[in-house]
């Protein structure tokens, strides 16, 4: 079976991973196609150089910038880089900033807060609440945040304030948070696989959970491809994927070779010619803004039509910088404080975020550096703070689309991907699939890769958990239990 994979992110290596790991008998051949120069998607590390305050020299600073680290709960994650030998995660405890002045409160030394204080009955309701929706989680699963709350007479500033700013922290939802599933929120604190905190009743939140923060990508994406190669996989990287053609027993992909600047004339007759191979399966491992362009030649299902439809992309940007000034203008913040999450006053149910970069990565060689995101570009740009950085301080601007949880697509596009998995033999893998997680875009590569035949890679109870979850939801069928 000749398998082609579209994407070389987390979840298109993932599913390399999966399928090479478990051909021993060499019947499948896989071929893994990337845009860019190496593995990893959005899973980045960019190194620069920059003269830092009081110093005549320029320091070279290498850093994360697109994903930074997970939960413990992300263990497919860790499985996976354990066995590719890739370097080694760092264990911090995570301490978050939420809001600023009077509306400031923290998952360490809550009891000082006076909004706390303010919904400590709520706090306790909502305790209460978690319980009900994990019993009737059958109700719950397709209602959001939003619905839940608001139908249980939860105050508008305790939804804003307290409880979207974790959802978008954790989940990485933005301005959408109020839109995500309630029985996925309520997982945060009561599901043993997912759970990252515990609730409070007195303070919500009260403790630092221990988070991974990630090595550097470009020796994580290294290793991993290394591996995979070793198993047997062929890697295009360079190579755009221009179209794709199906027809019920072939698929054949037209990709090119990337021309890169500077090149010689016989690079640039190679990179002009478009290359066609013939598959019998094809993961799409890329968002489906892209592969809705790959099939325009071709024939696409209503069902397909439908799903990608209802999932909406935005326009964000994540600022890297030295910019102290403006951190202690927009945020509270202490020495120590990893996360910081703010709400605007005119619009609370939306939110800017920052990080401390030293925080989550001891090795950058700078005694303070943040990275702050902007969200929704389109309909939000006019409230971001973004131009309060100083340039002289900033150290890289990038932009992202991201697709975002809305309501349509935990109501659309979410029940139906099983209806089209497997399909004019055709697989779909990526956080797109449920939620904008690095554990989750793993997760989907595995279960692209059983659905192919492929074997779960792990042993562990818990992670097979997870995966079971998943493959249910998004594919539809269930592991056979051994």
């Amino acid at each position: 079976m000749r398998i082609a994979i579209i994407g070389g992110g987390a979840a298109g290596t993932a599913c390399a991973y999966a399928l090479s790991r478990d051909n021993d008998d060499g019947n499948k051949i896989i071929h893994l196609y990337e845009s860019c120069a190496s593995l990893g998607g959005v899973a980045t590390t960019t190194t620069t150089s920059t003269k830092m305050d009081n110093e005549e020299k320029k320091q070279t600073l290498v850093f994360n910038d697109g994903v930074q680290g997970g939960a413990e709960s992300y263990r497919n994650t860790l499985m996976l880089l354990k066995e590719c030998n890739c370097p080694d995660v760092n264990w911090l405890n995570v301490r978050v900033s939420f809001g600023k002045g009077k509306n400031n409160w923290t998952n360490y030394k809550s009891s000082e807060s006076s909004l706390i204080r303010e919904h400590r009955e709520e706090i306790r309701k909502f305790g209460q609440l978690l319980k009900h929706v994990k019993r009737y989680e059958w109700y719950y699963a397709f209602r959001s945040i939003e619905s839940v709350l608001s139908a249980n007479s939860f105050s508008k500033d305790f939804r804003e304030r307290i409880v979207y700013p974790l959802v978008a922290l954790f989940f990485g939802t933005g301005n959408q948070t109020k839109n995500v599933s309630s029985v996925l929120f309520a997982r945060v604190f009561t599901d043993e696989r997912l759970r990252l905190y515990d609730y409070d009743e007195r303070y919500f939140l009260s403790q630092t959970p221990r988070m991974m923060a990630f090595p550097p990508f470009e020796d994580v994406y290294r290793s991993m491809q290394e591996k995979i190669e070793r198993q047997g996989v062929k890697v295009f990287l360079g190579r755009t994927v221009e179209k794709v053609e199906r027809n019920r027993k072939t698929v054949k992909v037209y990709s090119r070779k990337r021309r890169e600047g500077g090149a010689d004339d016989e690079e640039k007759k190679e990179a002009a010619a478009l290359c066609e191979d013939t598959y019998d399966r094809i993961v799409f491992a890329c968002n489906t803004e892209q592969t809705e362009k790959m099939l325009t030649q071709t024939k696409m299902s209503f069902m397909e039509k439908f799903i990608f439809k209802n999932i909406t992309y935005f326009d964000d940007v994540s600022v890297t910088h030295t910019d102290r000034e403006y951190m202690e203008r927009h945020y509270d913040e202490t020495v120590g404080d990893m996360y910081f999450v703010k709400t605007y006053d005119d619009s609370p149910d939306k939110i800017e975020m920052s990080f401390d970069l030293k925080a989550y990565q001891p090795s950058l060689n700078q005694e303070r550096c943040y990275q702050s995101i902007f969200l929704d570009r389109a309909s939000d740009e006019h409230k971001w703070t973004k131009h309060e950085i100083d340039p002289k301080k900033t150290l890289l601007t990038k932009w992202w689309r991201q697709f975002g949880h809305t309501v349509q697509h935990f109501t659309r596009s979410v029940p139906l991907w099983r209806f089209v998995q497997g399909k004019r033999n055709t697989y779909y893998a990526g956080s797109y699939t449920l939620v904008n997680t690095h554990e989750i875009a793993i997760i989907s590569g595995f279960a692209a890769a059983f659905r192919l035949g492929a074997k779960y890679p792990f042993e562990a109870e818990d992670d097979l958990g997870q995966f079971d979850l998943y493959l249910s939801l998004i594919h539809g069928t269930k592991r056979r239990k051994s």
